[in-house]
């Protein structure tokens, strides 16, 4: 039998490895041609991350310096190009991995804070080979209130005694529960109270009651403890009945440090008695208002221990006494009168203790504003105590503070809102939550309304002018 192959059949052969060969090779290629189409999609992918992410720290370097002007910082917008309502900024010098370098620009309109700022962010990402790449964001801002609810906790939030009632009214109406006609009267079930604690039992109702709405910060009912004679609802709410439509869990929020105001005021001594603000012959700074730095307030004894703010005048105190001393003590008949037509805001970050005839403000809670200003974190406690005979009007807003209110006890009403890390609402008192506090914006941090990409041509081109620097 003859093995050896023809001419033919070996030159067969050749063709056929010859074809196999080549399949392999256009194979070959195909595989490194894709496997280098998707390595440059995945470092495009990568670049356009970061790109985002380069957008993203624009516009937070854009957000500090609206906060820090919202705190009055004179140096706010240093080494910003500011033009009319305009400022802008180029941040670059950004390098990444296989010299790839990044740059972004930033444009706020209304940097000036004359009306809600917008950002609009430009983020250029240049790899070593291939087009730039680039990420274009625009954020539009909203001036946050401190007060949307009413009485907010970030720790505990207890009612102690039992027989409390929360609503709501609106001082823009007039006082409270005032007839307004056709059998309407200024009292709402609109009143809040919430605990921001995912404890167990961190808001305890006992037997009170509130007209309106709860929140805990657990993410199940376990963080509300309420009594049997205890109510949550409407005013059509049966006592003992908790209208679960009404509580809100997972509840978070902001608690931004309070800090007193940066401009330079006069000092005065130590307020002992009868005293009005302001003094004979001291001018008001450029926002209008007054202000002092004292180093306390202690009222006590007859009713002509009154620190009074004259009527059409805005006042603000810094309390310069430190944290774990007593820097506000109302006692005995001694008040705090804040007239008609004028306003008194008191930082403090020591203790506080207002009683006595309290304060008398012409029921506009917004009148009388009281700021603990003892940074999160600080050593000790900050202690506030705010009651009075019959009804006090006031804003509380201290974060990382202990805060007692009693409205002077069975007959007592509390109008406003109060914002700390732990309150105590003691006695049968009421409290009314003031619904014009929602809208009470100024001098507080702005937060994001509304984040969107600009991906589009026609999208960009509206801001294209205004990021070519």
């Amino acid at each position: 039998m003859n093995l050896s192959s023809s001419p033919r059949d070996r030159g067969s052969l050749l063709i056929a490895a010859m074809i196999l060969t080549l399949a392999i090779g256009i194979s070959l290629v195909s595989f490194l041609k894709l496997g280098q189409t998707n390595l440059r999609i995945s470092n495009r992918a990568f670049h356009a991350n970061a790109a985002v992410n380069l957008a993203e720290s624009g516009l937070e370097q854009a957000m500090w310096s609206i906060g820090k002007a919202v705190e009055g910082d004179a140096a706010a917008w240093q080494s910003w190009t500011t033009s009319g309502a305009n400022a802008q900024r180029r941040f670059s010098g950004f390098t990444y991995d296989a010299n790839t370098t990044g740059f972004v620009r930033v444009h706020v309109n209304n940097y000036a804070l004359g009306a809600a700022p917008e950002i609009i962010a430009r983020a250029t990402i240049t790899p070593a080979s291939g087009a730039p790449i680039e990420k274009w964001i625009r954020v539009t801002l909203f001036q946050r209130s401190l007060f949307a609810n009413g009485l907010v906790a970030k720790d505990t939030l207890t009612f102690s005694g039992g027989n409390a009632v929360v609503d709501s009214y609106d001082s823009r109406q007039g006082a409270y529960n005032a007839n307004l006609g056709g059998g309407v009267f200024n009292r709402n079930d609109n009143g809040s109270a919430g605990s921001a604690s995912v404890q167990v039992n961190s808001f305890t109702l006992s037997n009170s009651s509130i007209y309106g709405n709860v929140s805990i910060g657990t993410s199940d009912y376990s963080g509300l403890s309420v009594g049997p004679n205890g109510l949550v609802g409407d005013f059509g709410t049966a006592s003992g009945t908790v209208d679960y439509s009404r509580v809100t869990t997972d509840f978070t929020t902001n608690f931004d440090d309070a800090v007193a105001p940066a401009v330079i005021g006069n000092t005065i001594p130590a307020i002992g008695g009868a005293t009005t603000l302001p003094l004979g012959g001291h001018v008001a700074a450029a926002d209008g208002k007054f202000y002092y730095d004292v180093p306390s307030i202690s009222l006590s004894g007859a009713p002509s221990k009154v620190l009074s703010i004259a009527p059409g005048n805005d006042v603000v105190i810094r309390i310069t006494a430190p944290g774990g001393t007593t820097g506000v003590s109302v006692s005995g008949n001694a008040s705090m009168q804040v007239l008609a037509g004028s306003s008194l805001e008191l930082y403090a970050e020591s203790d506080v203790s207002i009683g006595g005839n309290g304060i008398a403000n012409s029921n506009d809670p917004a009148a009388f504003m009281l700021y603990s200003t003892r940074p999160s974190g600080a050593a000790g406690t900050q202690s506030i105590s705010v009651s009075g005979n019959g009804q006090l009007s006031a804003v509380v807003y201290a974060p990382n503070a202990d805060v007692t209110m009693n409205g002077g006890g069975s007959s007592g009403q509390v109008m406003g809102a109060v914002v700390a890390d732990s309150i105590t609402v003691t006695g049968g008192s009421e409290f009314h939550y003031d619904e014009a506090l929602a809208a009470l914006s100024t001098g507080n941090p702005f937060g994001v309304a509304t984040w969107s990409e600009l991906s589009t041509s026609a999208q960009r081109a509206t801001y294209a002018s205004l990021l070519n620097f």
